[in-house]
């Protein structure tokens, strides 16, 4: 499916201006630079881009000692020679491996330092206590924590390991050193250890000129997020908690994607919903772990409508943001000793993987989710989950195979139940699509819009529908032939179909009056819905909040091939979908302009003479006159083609 439509010179104006920072930044070898563009990911081609990849962190301990014992200065270029092949192996499409997504963890076997004591800790018995009076241990206990070894450590090792990912076409996003412990609070001791780490990261020259290829996921699986008083069930807690590490990094001048992460492991969002994360630039998305058991999905439990409500409620901004899963893995039960999970349960023995469970029940239903809302990028949680590593060793590192191949074909087992062959193929056929491209141009293209098909599984507290008694359910038409009216839809906002014996072609603007000013994160939605097969779609983001009115141009709309989108076929949905309890207040919906019989007139010569044409971007927005690069042309005559001006 795929979409195009224009609006009058003041909304294009907000766009781009909203926008404008996606456009300037320097590219990195093979990959153009990225953005958050609504809920979904663009390259300044504006390409729909989903990403696809693994994570893995610089530790001898979980890198099995392979380019060393010990973080030290003396491995560094083995470490970034190590992670340089593992990124060779993971792209390499020749042998079937297609990632195009790295998660960097800045380890903390990097940045701690036995003669650093963070204040406020205690130890006692051989354990250590954090100023909250909790218990820390392992990656949660930042006791130890150094932000002049980060600062070193980020110019010899962190940023020289991105570098590589980048230069084997994968983009990065950065996580924090260590993880959270179970309770981090509002004003303590841990916000200010983000608050430090990405202040440092986001003063580092190459992270600030790489914006576009770099990201930062926040922290890595809050469990419980408190208040300043302690309080879990505070909503706005989780905002209180993330919002000044967001304003810190972009008051350091960083304009990349910043990843937000929630709660309870990174599965938790609601609370985002009544009460958002803000970034100046709308350049934000939300980390997201998704581990067999969670979500309602498991091998004795994979409905696929199940899952999709359990994920759509879970993290209701997949409507307006894009979503990465930074975490996932997964592979047979296997007889042998388990381990329990972040949620206490137990997991009985697999084949490598963290979670316990097949692709033929669990992952296929997955799968149908993720693709489903076609805006989920995703990291599996290890190189060693998606490629056998000893084998592309012992081939001098050459060979190329998916991880737990060899294992499981010698118990009888199909190769493809492991995420490592699964991800194999399934990274295979993405990378046919959503891919970021120099040369290629996508329309703006959408999936099947979840969001059209129910609400009954929405918490109706997060998207509510219309409340103010003074608006009238009925849109005034601008002559006194006929009404047009408007169906409320619920949380969707509302839905405008043109009654019969209105003829919207004989009318130049579709004119939308709010009664109160527009809300940042609202959308125009217009799409042709003549029939199932020829549908045509765009949103537009309106950004300006004191926005009270817009007109729609009904003749100015152009399909992917220039070809002119008849007005009757349109239907309009005013969406507020900043994922809070605030509503949009509709006050009219107007016709306006008759549309004189004036072509008919015009002098043969002209209808054709391009001097005379109007010039559109691809993405639709009228040009003063002919751009590099895409152009769409229509003639005097209504007729358009695409042309392409070197």
């Amino acid at each position: 499916m795929k979409r195009l439509f224009t609006i009058v010179s003041l909304l294009s104006l907000s766009f781009w201006l909203a926008n404008s920072i996606s456009y300037a930044q320097p590219n990195y070898g093979k990959l153009p630079p990225i953005h958050v563009d609504g809920n979904q990911l663009r390259d300044q081609a504006g390409n729909k881009v989903v990403l696809h990849g693994i994570m893995d962190t610089p530790s001898p301990w979980f890198n099995n000692n392979r380019w060393g014992t010990s973080a030290t200065d003396a491995n560094v270029s083995n470490c970034v020679t190590y992670f340089n092949r593992l990124f060779k192996a993971e792209t390499d499409s020749t042998q079937g491996a297609y990632c195009n997504l790295f998660r960097l963890h800045l380890d903390p076997c990097w940045t701690n330092d036995n003669n650093v004591k963070m204040a406020g800790f205690t130890q006692s018995g051989g354990k250590t206590y954090d100023p909250l009076g909790q218990e820390v241990s392992g990656e949660a206990n930042v006791y130890h924590y150094s932000g002049a070894r980060l600062t070193k450590y980020l110019k010899t090792l962190y940023w020289r390991i991105a570098q590589q990912s980048l230069r084997n076409g994968m983009y990065v996003i950065m996580r924090p050193p260590g993880v959270c412990p179970g309770n981090i609070r509002v004003g303590t001791y841990y916000q200010d250890f983000l608050i430090d780490v990405w202040d440092r990261v986001t003063k580092n020259d190459s992270i600030l000129k790489y914006y576009g290829h770099i990201g930062i996921e926040l922290a890595n699986e809050p469990v419980n997020i408190q208040n300043a008083s302690g309080n879990t069930n505070d909503d706005k807690r989780m905002h209180d908690f993330f919002q000044p590490i967001v304003d810190k990094i972009r008051a350091n001048g960083f304009k990349g994607i910043i990843w937000i992460p929630g709660g309870i492991w990174q599965q938790e969002y609601r609370p985002y919903a009544k009460y958002p994360i803000t970034d100046p630039l709308n350049n934000i998305g939300y980390a997201v772990h998704d581990y067999p058991g969670w979500y309602s999905l498991s091998d004795n439990s994979y409905n696929v409508e199940s899952g999709k409500n359990a994920f759509g409620r879970s993290i209701p901004m997949i409507r307006t943001n894009p979503i990465v899963i930074t975490e996932i893995d997964w592979s047979p039960e296997k007889e042998g000793t388990g381990h329990y999970n972040e949620s206490g349960q137990w997991v009985t023995s697999n084949y490598g993987t963290w979670a316990t469970a097949t692709t033929s029940k669990w992952g296929k239903a997955f799968k149908q989710v993720k693709d489903f809302y076609g805006n989920v990028s995703m990291t599996l949680s290890g190189s060693h989950c998606y490629f056998d590593w000893d084998t592309y060793k012992n081939s001098s590192y050459k060979t190329v195979t998916p991880a737990f191949s060899k294992a499981m074909e010698a118990n009888g087992l199909d190769p493809m139940d492991a995420c490592g062959k699964a991800c194999f193929e399934w990274y295979a056929d993405y990378a046919k699509e959503n891919y970021p491209s120099f040369e290629r141009y996508q329309f703006i293209e959408y999936p099947e819009d979840p969001f059209e098909r129910s609400n009954d599984w929405f918490d109706p507290y997060i998207f509510n529908p219309i409340t103010d008694a003074s608006v009238s359910n009925t849109a005034k038409h601008a002559s006194a032939m006929s009404t047009l009216t408007f169906l409320q839809n619920g949380c969707q906002g509302w839905r405008f179909n043109n009654v019969e014996g209105i003829d919207l072609s004989k009318y130049q603007y579709l004119k939308i009056t709010f009664a109160k000013a527009a809300q940042k994160n609202t959308f125009i939605r217009v799409y042709d819905n003549q029939n199932n097969v020829n549908f045509f779609e765009h949103y537009y983001k309106l950004n300006v909040g004191l926005l009270k009115e817009c007109s729609i141009d009904l003749h100015d709309m152009v399909d992917e091939n220039g070809e002119k989108i008849d007005p009757a076929h349109i239907r309009l949905v005013c969406i507020n979908s900043a994922g809070s309890t605030q509503t949009l207040y509709l006050k009219s919906v107007t016709l306006e302009g008759s549309v004189a019989d004036g072509i008919a007139t015009l002098n043969k010569d002209d209808e054709t003479n391009e001097s005379n044409a109007t010039y559109y971007s691809p993405n639709g927005f009228k040009l003063d006159g002919p751009q590099k690069g895409i152009n769409i042309i229509r003639y005097k005559n209504g007729k358009t083609k695409k042309i392409y001006n070197k």
